[in-house]
């Protein structure tokens, strides 16, 4: 009897132990996990790639930011009040007129076609009138070359200021704008031409149109006095032979 009983509480008692085993086990194997997921693992290429990574952004954001820097010159300002000046010098001519409308009366009032109705006297202050308007027309002409040589004094140093700028430019916006700096010189320049060319323009139309004028004028004038009657001159008052026979 006592040798059955022993033989199960063997059993049993191993049986405990190798439940006590396995769970043993299992317990240093969840322990063991728990701190390597607590543990800091470093891996140089991956560290390596994040490095690169930022540089190449940080590279990117120096560029954009040069690209977008602008150019520390400008001679804007200067520019805009010289093609002022000019389109206010255009405006004041004296001598011929620089707007259709004061052409037109000019033309009627100086320089008229019609002279079939005109009289010597008429004649003769159309005359000085086209003779002072040539007078000032021509003062005009000088009067714009004299201002213009004026403004233009400042340009060379504007052109090689924005060329300057436009060498030494940092970025894409630097350089876009010294360059529209250089077109802005150069525009100036063409507006200079056409201001110098427009007063040369009105003296040859006036020099033109008061040498046609002053010709039909004398044609008229010569005319009136071959259109006259022939009146024979009346006897003199006295004899003028009166000593003739002595």
């Amino acid at each position: 009897m006592s040798t059955m009983s022993s033989t199960p509480s063997r059993r049993r008692l191993q049986r405990n132990r190798r439940l006590a085993a396995t769970a043993a086990a299992i317990l240093l194997v969840l322990g063991s996990g728990a701190a390597s997921a607590q543990q800091v693992v470093f891996d140089p290429k991956n560290h390596l790639e994040n490095a690169l990574q930022t540089a190449r952004q940080l590279e990117s954001l120096a560029n954009e930011a040069r690209s977008l820097a602008a150019s520390p010159y400008s001679h804007l300002a200067q520019n805009s009040r010289a093609l002022q000046e000019m389109a206010a010098l255009a405006r004041s001519v004296e001598g011929l007129g620089a707007t259709a409308a004061a052409l037109e009366k000019q033309f009627q009032d100086l320089y008229a076609g019609d002279l079939d109705s005109a009289d010597l006297e008429a004649l003769i202050r159309q005359g000085e009138g086209r003779s002072d308007n040539a007078r000032r027309t021509a003062f005009d002409l000088a009067r714009h070359a004299a201002e213009l040589e004026r403004l233009g004094q400042g340009r060379e140093g504007r052109l090689s200021g924005a060329l300057s700028a436009s060498q030494s430019a940092q970025g894409q916006t630097a350089a876009v704008q010294s360059s529209n700096q250089i077109l802005a010189v150069l525009a100036e320049d063409l507006a200079a031409m056409r201001s110098i060319m427009l007063a040369q323009s009105r003296l040859l139309a006036e020099q033109a149109a008061r040498q046609t004028a002053d010709r039909a004028a004398g044609d008229a004038a010569r005319r009136r006095a071959w259109a006259r009657e022939a009146v024979v001159p009346p006897p003199p008052a006295f004899d003028p032979f009166s000593r003739a026979r002595d």
